[in-house]
This record gives structure tokens, C-alpha cells and sequence, in this order.
């Protein structure tokens, strides 16, 4: 995708009301409709959106339709260039990986097959037979992602019983 692909470019405000009731099933099947409307019934297991700078704008309102509906889709990651901090900080806090990794949509053509390991920064373009290095993310951020979400983690580190979905 490209620059500045806001959270009503990844899940249309036309259906807020699916976002705000927590049907992100429902939010996936409109996932990029706007953009690329044959992106949702195309979408894989694994797959990883990348998109340039600016990933995430607009009114917060909207983001938990646009970052759940993408985990939803079967999207693994969410990566670009540059996201916007509220966004990013949404993703994280419900342990979906979106992040920042500069150079990212100069890397990898639609289609490519990827290896990225954000514990090291070392990724791998299969299909084009490169590599290259991303600054890695942080302990305390993965082991959240790895937690499913922030609620999750601070369940674990203080030792309860069981995590909540």
C-alpha cells in the first residue's frame, strides 16, 4: 500500500457500527475496500500488509475496527515505514504486531515472500534473494505481542492463573 493509509482506509467509517460491536469478522470483509477492493477475499493466512509512511491516521475512534478487522482477515503484521504513535500504541496494547520499519515498502514488492524476525531486525526477501536490516523491536513490546495484549502480559508478569481473551 502506500503513504498515509488511515484507519478508515483499512476498515470504512460506513461500518463503525460492526467496529463498535466488536464484529471484527465482520470489519475484515471490508478491509481496504476503498483502496484495493479485491485485497479482503485475496488475503492468506500470514500474509503481511506493508505500506509506506503515515500508517494509521485519523480519529482514533476508528482504530480498533481497523487493527482488529486486519488480525481478523488472517493478516500476521502490519508493517510500514512510519505509523502513526496512537495507532501503533493501539495495536500493540491488543496484541496485533503493527510497527515501524523504515525502508520497509522499498523492500518488498506485492507478492514477495517474506521472513522477518523483529526480535533481531533481520529480514529476508525470498523471492527477491535480499536482506536487510531493521532496527529490532524491544523485549517488553514483543513479549506483549507474544501475550496477545497488554492485559494478557501484566496478567502473566504479576503471575495470575489465566489470561483473558
Amino acid at each position: 500500500m502506500g503513504d498515509s493509509i488511515g484507519a478508515t482506509d483499512l476498515v470504512s467509517a460506513r461500518h463503525d457500527k460492526a467496529g463498535m460491536q466488536r464484529q471484527w469478522d465482520e470489519c475484515a470483509k471490508h478491509l481496504l475496500e476503498d483502496v484495493d477492493p479485491a485485497m479482503a477475499g485475496e488475503i492468506q493466512p500470514g500474509d503481511i500488509l506493508i505500506a509506506g509512511n503515515n500508517l494509521g491516521t485519523g480519529h482514533a475512534h476508528y482504530y480498533m475496527a481497523a487493527i482488529m478487522g486486519s488480525a481478523a482477515s488472517g493478516l500476521s503484521a502490519i508493517l510500514a515505514d512510519s505509523v502513526n504513535t496512537l495507532f501503533l500504541r493501539a495495536a500493540v496494547d491488543a496484541g496485533v504486531t503493527v510497527w515501524n520499519l523504515p525502508g520497509i515498502s522499498h523492500f518488498v514488492n506485492s507478492g514477495d515472500r517474506l521472513h522477518i524476525d523483529l526480535r533481531t531486525g533481520n529480514a529476508e526477501n525470498r523471492t527477491q534473494n535480499s536482506h536487510k536490516q531493521f532496527p529490532p523491536v524491544g523485549d517488553a513490546v514483543l513479549q506483549i505481542l507474544e501475550a496477545g495484549g497488554s492485559r494478557n502480559w501484566a496478567l502473566r508478569t504479576v503471575g495470575a492463573d489465566h489470561a483473558v481473551r
